[in-house]
């Protein structure tokens, strides 16, 4: 094997290996933390909201009552430690 092929192939593991996977037990803990999260929220009803972690990305599904429920949920979620995006996909909905 020549140095330079040697040399290639030391690159290749190493560039391949700096593309880090995401832990899903780090998408587990976001997961709970955002719920908790949304749970604790006194001034607002955010505990049947769908929370998924993937990969870092919090995906918030589900209704609130107002623009300002739906913002709180994304803050929540965005304080959690780990959190690279959140994908809100709430819906407004005033209660009946």
């Amino acid at each position: 094997m020549t140095p330079a092929l040697a040399f290639l192939i030391v690159a290749a593991i190493v560039l391949l290996g700096g593309c880090a996977t995401f832990d899903p037990l780090e998408d587990t803990r976001i997961e709970a933390e955002v719920k908790a999260r949304l749970v604790a929220e006194k001034n607002a009803n955010l505990t049947r909201l769908g929370v998924v972690s993937s990969e870092g990305a919090v995906y918030l599904s589900g209704t609130v009552q107002s623009e300002e429920e739906r913002a709180r949920a994304v803050e929540l979620a965005k304080g959690v430690r780990g959190v690279r995006r959140v994908v809100n996909t709430l819906e407004v909905r005033a209660a009946r």
